[in-house]
């Protein structure tokens, strides 16, 4: 799991630069819902959260290729900008521009042109000159990636998320006007990501993140709980609240925050799908079978993999109840579409 930054420039009305790369190797917030991919092609669903700046992206892969075929193909990536090109989108820094401003957009040439460590030595440099330059503190988390840079990461982060000052500040605001255009796509599952914006709610999202690989989840869980309380009927926060519950053994708060979800979309069915998981954890099967009932009760426009993985864990329910017959009727409706399918061909047998 990893978080891609998109960077997107705009050089001329209907013209941008854009370069994806990969970045601290995490995801914000969500290690429990585990859908993997195997067939081929793509689709993306994008839905704004309202209030929070941040689009919500359902990316799945539909098709007929089995598991056997190997892994999909990876989304077209879009062409490297140069630094000649990066610099050339961005607007001059004048001639009696500060030392921070001029090592602000040093910072920003090399991090759009791919070359992370020099963009975060220019934005530390900028931050030197100019301690308050709050973009210069994100964009110097979102340049380091190695794991040794983990506490550097939560420093940054932190003084972005625990200030007063207005967004943007001036430096974003001379060099990026529209600083939305610069998104960090979160990924959520492996189905679901969500695109933030470059700000205070996107800062908030990464620390999570970070607070979670540093073992201090429940600071990262009080980050999307406020989130969360701003947003409380958005899905994909909810979707990025429940699993970090479910990764604190917290099976009643999954099950609060998942109570009324109706299943609307692929959002919605991985909430629901963790909701199921967080019932059988606490022993109410019955329940959690009509949670898994729910989670499956539509299957236009849902992704395939996510419902057979919802399907996959309510038979390993039916078999632990006793339910070989519903069991084996989930585990063949499996093989069927996929006999590659995880251990589905072993799980039939053993029920033969």
């Amino acid at each position: 799991m990893g978080i891609r930054f998109r960077r997107s420039v705009k050089i001329a009305p209907g013209v941008r630069l854009s370069v994806t790369k990969t970045g601290l190797g995490v995801s914000a917030g969500v290690r429990g819902a585990r859908y993997s991919v195997h067939s081929s092609g793509r689709r993306t669903t994008t839905v704004g959260i309202p209030g929070t700046g941040i689009s919500s992206v359902s990316t799945s892969y539909g098709g007929s290729r089995s598991r056997s075929a190997g892994r999909p193909a990876p989304a077209p990536q879009p062409a490297t900008i140069t630094r000649d090109q990066a610099a050339a989108a961005l607007p001059k820094a004048g001639l009696f521009a500060s030392t921070g401003e001029k090592r602000f957009r040093d910072g920003l040439v090399a991090y759009l042109s791919g070359d992370k460590a020099a963009a975060a030595q220019a934005f530390e440099a900028a931050l030197a000159a100019e301690p308050k330059a709050l973009s210069a503190h994100l964009l110097t988390a979102l340049s380091l990636n190695d794991d040794a840079d983990l506490p550097t990461v939560v420093r940054h982060l932190e003084a972005v998320v625990t200030s007063a000052q207005p967004w943007p500040d001036k430096f974003l605001a001379k060099f990026l006007a529209n600083a939305t255009e610069v998104g960090i796509d979160v990924k959520i599952t492996e189905l679901i990501s969500a695109r933030v914006p470059l700000n205070h709610v996107g800062a908030s999202l990464l620390l999570a993140e970070a607070y979670q690989l540093s073992n201090r989840l429940e600071e990262a869980i009080g980050l999307v709980q406020q989130l969360h309380e701003a947003n409380p009927g958005d899905p994909a926060i909810r979707l990025s609240l429940a699993d970090l519950l479910l990764a604190d053994s917290d099976f009643e708060g999954v099950v609060e925050i998942a109570a009324g979800v109706a299943n609307k979309d692929d959002f919605t069915v991985a909430l629901i799908h963790m909701k199921a998981a967080a019932l059988v954890a606490l022993g109410h099967t019955t329940a959690a079978v009509d949670a898994f009932k729910d989670a499956l009760a539509k299957t236009a426009r849902r992704d395939e993999e996510l419902l057979r993985t919802v399907r996959y864990d309510r038979a390993l329910t039916f078999a632990q109840q006793g339910q070989r017959a519903k069991a084996k009727a989930d585990f063949e409706r499996l093989y069927t579409a996929d006999p590659h399918f995880r251990d589905v061909a072993e799980r039939l047998a053993g029920l033969n």
